[in-house]
């Protein structure tokens, strides 16, 4: 719904690498040929140097020994995935460990595994670039024959519990520099992180194949925000759900989704964020087509763009943002297309220029929740996206539950389009 306003992660996180799998340092060996490999991999590591006559601390030699074969489960992801990534994104700032953070290790010990496990030959590394992407870690051709020697699948990785699901960020959505608030726990964060833990449960039960080759462990997490530390801890902005390798999918290629045998469907919501808008006025929408301004009838995408545009600005819009001019016919200014939206939605307009659009964000995800949680309980598994989800079976199978949502949360209908993945 936001594509060009707001970049998905991997694009923001990781310019002009778009499959890149983001490190997860709760990955782990849950077979034995990955800890096979594991421990064949630790065992070409050259050892730390120390003082002569001196011996390698135990709890260092522990501690060294649990990130690499971390981070080979990462790798064997990023090998054996039918995602095809390009690579493994790897934070490897220093900084105190929060919430966030597993105890076992920290960025140092990790930075110099990667060096050894270079130095063997078994991944190439890109270095980080500041404000761009993380250190970005890819498997050698070596590290692939090492895979396939072991006979390793991708159902020998395992989750551990501990990752935090309910995450806030504080930053500029401008910039693009965005840093972890270690907030403290509340209640609200508790029964989002339950469900979490419940959808969590519910995808990584059901088979999810891509191109009918397995995907792996499944670990959403909601990613909420603030403009910056020291503000107050709030759940109420942004609140979108990140981490299903389908999100960045090409629809191209979401008709190699199956979940459960079964060919999944995409559901999404229509006009959802001017819905939302008169949800927060307590007003019914008016009927038909919301982003349908005369004179742009042919022109429907980027009207969508500009209309929710105006929910993410805290000022009011002087000119045009940049790419929008062309996507217009000639003759139209920011001015101009203001008043018309002010027209065609004169009951919202009080609502354009200020800033509520993480709010509106945040509804729309819980609406979304709702859905994929009431279809768990009904044995059915949905993969949510920003926008709508993607389910297996028949449209009118699911469909009907996103209505009753969205009308059990707005007070309304709301309209949901429902179809099979095109080939």
């Amino acid at each position: 719904m936001l594509e060009l306003i707001l970049l998905p992660q991997k694009l923001a996180a990781e310019k002009a690498l778009p499959y890149v799998l983001h490190y997860d340092a709760w990955l782990a060996a849950g077979g034995g040929p990955l800890l096979a490999l594991a421990e064949c991999v630790f065992k070409m590591l050259a050892p730390p140097t120390i003082t002569p006559g001196r011996k390698h601390r135990a709890d260092a030699e522990k501690r060294r020994k649990l990130c690499s074969a971390t981070l080979v489960a990462n790798l064997i992801v990023t090998t054996l995935s039918p995602v095809q990534y390009a690579g493994l994104a790897v934070p490897l700032r220093n900084g105190k460990l929060t919430r966030y953070d597993r105890k076992d290790f920290n960025a140092d010990a990790l930075r110099l595994v990667i060096e050894e496990v270079e130095k063997a030959g078994l991944v190439s590394v890109e270095e980080a670039v500041f404000k761009e992407r993380r250190t970005v870690v890819a498997p050698t051709s070596r590290f692939r024959q090492l895979v396939a020697a072991h006979g390793v699948t991708l159902a020998d990785i395992h989750h551990l519990e501990g990752r935090e699901t309910i995450e806030l960020w504080a930053g500029s959505r401008r910039s693009g520099h965005k840093t972890p608030v270690d907030y403290v726990d509340c209640r609200e964060a508790d029964t989002m992180r339950a469900q979490m833990a419940e959808i969590n449960g519910v995808l990584n039960n059901a088979d999810i194949l891509l191109d009918g080759q397995q995907t792996g462990p499944v670990h959403l997490v909601r990613k909420f925000r603030v403009d910056q530390h020291g503000d107050e801890a709030r759940f109420d902005r942004h609140g979108r759900l990140y981490g299903g390798f389908w999100e960045d999918l090409p629809k191209e290629q979401r008709h190699l989704l199956t979940i459960d045998g079964e060919p999944v469907v995409d559901l999404d919501f229509a006009s959802m964020f001017i819905q939302l808008a008169y949800c927060r006025r307590g007003l019914q929408p008016p009927s038909g087509d919301l982003y349908a301004i005369p004179g742009l009838e042919e022109h429907r995408k980027a009207v969508k763009s500009l209309m929710v545009s105006l929910f993410f600005r805290n000022a009011e819009a002087r000119r045009l943002p940049a790419g929008s001019k062309e996507a217009l016919p000639s003759g139209w200014s920011m001015e101009r297309f203001k008043a018309a939206a002010v027209a065609l939605h004169p009951a919202i307009a009080h609502l354009f220029d200020t800033n509520v659009g993480f709010e509106l964000m945040a509804l729309e995800s819980e609406i979304l929740i709702g859905i994929v949680l009431d279809l768990g309980s009904k044995g059915i598994a949905a993969l949510p996206i920003h926008d709508g989800i993607h389910g297996g079976g028949q449209p009118e199978r699911i469909g009907h539950r996103d209505n009753a949502e969205c009308q059990r949360r707005q007070g309304g209908p709301v309209a949901a389009g429902g179809r099979k993945a095109d080939p």
